[in-house]
C-alpha cells in the first residue's frame, strides 16, 4: 500500500463534480493535484493551497518530459478520471503511461454513453461509435466506480465485463452560517404564502423549461418557485415571472439558512435527465425539506429506498407538478406535508452519505493502486510484480479484490477507533472503580459508626426501662418527692 499523491483530471466544467473532487482533496490526508483539461486550455492546480498552473501545449509537446518529470516531483502515483471527454481521456492516459502508474475513473453522469446525452431530446441509448471510444478508455482502468446502483447498473448494461464499483458521493457537515442570511428585498416586496425551491443551476436537462411552464400554472394559488441558484435563461437575482424567484448563486453553507429565509415548504426536482446521485438532494435533505423527483434516475432511486419525498411519474409534465405542489400546499394536504417531512428525523445513515466514508473508500483504491514514483523501476519488486498480476489474470477477482481491499481498509480504521474508545473507557473505567471503591470504604466506615452508636443507645434505652419499672415500685407519695427534687434540679 502506498501514500502516493493523486492526480485528479477532469473537465473546466465545474458543478457537482469539481465539488466531488475538491472534498476529496479536503477531507483526505494524501495530497492531491487536479489538472482541468479541455479542448482549448489545460490548468494544473493545487487545490488546498489555491495555486494554479496554466500549461503550455505547444512547449508540453516539444518536450513531455518537463511535465512528467514534474508529476514524479509532486509524488504522484495514481491517476483518478472524472471526465470521459475526449480531452480528459487524453490526459489521463498520458499522465498514467508517463509515470508508469494506473488510472481509476469515475462515472459521473451518463455521458460515457453519447457525448450528447444531456442535450434536450437526446436519445437514451448509447451512441455506438462514442461508446466505443470511452469503453476502451474504461476497460483500461484498474477501477471504475459509480456514485448510484442506478448509474452502476447503466454502466454495466453497457459495459460488458467491466467491474464497476459504487461510492456514493459523501457530503461533509456543514458549519452554521458565521453571517445573517436572509432572502432578498425584491422577493419580500411580495411574498407569497408557500415556496417551493429548487437548488442548483438549472439548465434544460435540469428542467428549466418545466419550471417556466409550472410557474404559468400556479396563478391564484399563493405558491411561489424559488430557484436558489440561477436559470440558464436569467443568472442575475429578480423575478422571472409572478411566480418564479431566481436568488442567484449562493454559498453552500448558507443553503439550510436560505431555504429557512425563503420559508421553502418542500424541494422540486424537474429533471428532464436522469441523475446519476444528485448533491443537491443531499443538501435538501441535510436542510430538513422532503423532496419532490422524477421517478427515474438516482432520484428515484434514493427516495424510494430512503424515504422523505415524493415520485412523479415516468412521463410526468408541468400540469402533473401544479396538481401536487396545490394539494400539499392545501389544508387537506397540510397533514401529508408533514408526515413525509417527519422522516427527515429519523436516523437513517445511508440517506446523506457522509464524507468521511466516501474518502476511506477512495483511499483504499488509491492504496492498492497506486506506486511510488520515487523508486527505480525493479521488475522484481512486489509492486511491479502486482501490477503485473494485476493486468494478466488479475480482470476475473478485480470485483472481489476491490471489495476485499475497500472493506480491509475500512475495518481496520473502524478496529483501530474501537480500539482507542476500548483504552479511553479502560481508563476512565479505572478512575470511576477507584472513586466507588473509596466511596464504599467510606459508606462502611460510616456504618461501623451508626452500628456503634445504635449499639450504645439501646443499652441505655435497657438501662432506662430498668430505673423507670424501680421508679414505678415505689410508693405514690415518695415519687412525688423524687420528681419534685428532680424539676428542682433541673431549673
Amino acid at each position: 500500500m502506498t501514500d502516493c499523491a493523486v492526480l485528479h483530471v477532469t473537465s473546466l466544467l465545474g458543478g457537482g463534480v469539481d465539488r466531488h473532487v475538491r472534498d476529496i482533496a479536503r477531507a483526505s490526508t494524501r495530497r492531491h493535484i487536479v489538472w482541468h483539461a479541455s479542448g482549448t486550455a489545460d490548468i494544473l492546480e493545487h487545490p488546498r493551497e489555491h495555486r494554479f498552473l496554466p500549461l503550455d501545449r505547444d512547449a508540453i509537446a516539444r518536450d513531455p518530459a518537463a511535465l512528467e518529470n514534474w508529476l514524479r516531483r509532486e509524488n504522484i502515483g495514481i491517476v483518478h478520471a472524472h471526465s470521459v471527454d475526449r480531452a480528459s481521456r487524453a490526459r489521463a492516459a498520458w499522465a498514467a503511461h508517463a509515470l508508469g502508474a494506473r488510472y481509476v475513473a469515475t462515472l459521473h453522469d451518463v455521458l460515457f454513453l453519447r457525448h450528447d446525452g444531456f442535450e434536450p431530446g437526446a436519445p437514451a441509448a448509447a451512441d455506438p461509435a462514442w461508446l466505443a471510444e470511452t469503453s476502451s478508455f474504461l476497460r483500461d482502468a484498474a477501477a471504475v466506480i459509480a456514485p448510484s446502483d442506478y448509474l452502476a447498473t447503466v454502466a454495466r448494461r453497457n459495459l460488458p465485463g467491466v467491474a464497476i464499483d459504487v461510492v456514493p458521493n459523501g457530503s461533509p457537515h456543514r458549519a452554521t452560517p458565521r453571517h445573517e442570511v436572509k432572502a432578498r428585498a425584491q422577493f419580500e416586496a411580495r411574498r407569497p404564502r408557500h415556496v417551493a425551491v429548487v437548488l442548483g443551476a438549472v439548465g434544460p436537462h435540469k428542467g428549466s423549461a418545466m419550471l417556466e411552464e409550472i410557474s404559468r400554472l400556479l396563478d391564484g394559488t399563493g405558491i411561489a418557485i424559488v430557484i436558489v441558484g440561477y436559470l440558464d435563461a436569467q443568472v442575475v437575482p429578480g423575478w422571472r415571472n409572478d411566480h418564479l424567484y431566481i436568488h442567484g448563486t449562493y454559498d453552500d453553507a448558507d443553503v439550510p439558512a436560505l431555504f429557512a429565509a425563503y420559508g421553502a415548504g418542500v424541494a422540486l426536482f424537474p429533471n428532464r435527465v436522469p441523475e446519476s446521485f444528485s448533491y443537491a438532494l443531499s443538501d435538501v435533505w441535510s436542510a430538513g425539506l422532503p423532496a419532490i423527483v422524477p421517478s427515474e434516475g438516482a432520484l428515484g432511486e434514493r427516495v424510494s429506498r430512503h424515504g422523505a419525498g415524493w415520485l412523479l411519474r415516468k412521463d410526468f409534465n408541468a400540469s402533473d407538478v401544479d396538481a401536487l405542489l396545490r394539494r400539499l400546499f392545501s389544508a387537506a394536504g397540510e397533514h401529508e406535508l408533514a408526515q413525509v417531512k417527519s422522516q427527515l428525523s429519523l436516523p437513517d445513515p445511508g440517506r446523506v452519505p457522509p464524507l468521511d466514508t466516501m474518502t476511506r473508500s477512495l483511499d483504499a483504491l488509491y492504496s492498492r493502486f497506486g506506486i511510488d514514483p520515487a523508486a527505480p523501476l525493479d521488475p522484481q519488486s512486489a509492486n511491479v510484480q502486482q501490477l503485473l498480476a494485476k493486468n494478466i489474470d488479475g480482470s476475473a477477482f478485480r470485483p472481489e479484490l476491490v471489495r476485499l481491499a475497500d472493506e480491509f481498509a475500512q475495518m481496520r480504521e473502524a478496529l483501530e477507533a474501537e480500539r482507542a474508545k476500548a483504552r479511553q473507557f479502560e481508563a476512565e473505567a479505572r478512575g470511576w472503580i477507584a472513586k466507588l471503591e473509596a466511596d464504599v470504604a467510606a459508606l462502611q466506615a460510616e456504618l461501623t459508626r451508626e452500628v456503634e452508636a445504635n449499639r450504645e443507645l439501646g443499652q441505655q434505652i435497657v438501662q432506662l426501662t430498668i430505673h423507670k419499672e424501680a421508679f414505678e415500685l415505689l410508693p405514690g407519695l415518695l415519687r412525688k418527692v423524687l420528681l419534685k427534687k428532680i424539676l428542682d434540679a433541673r431549673s
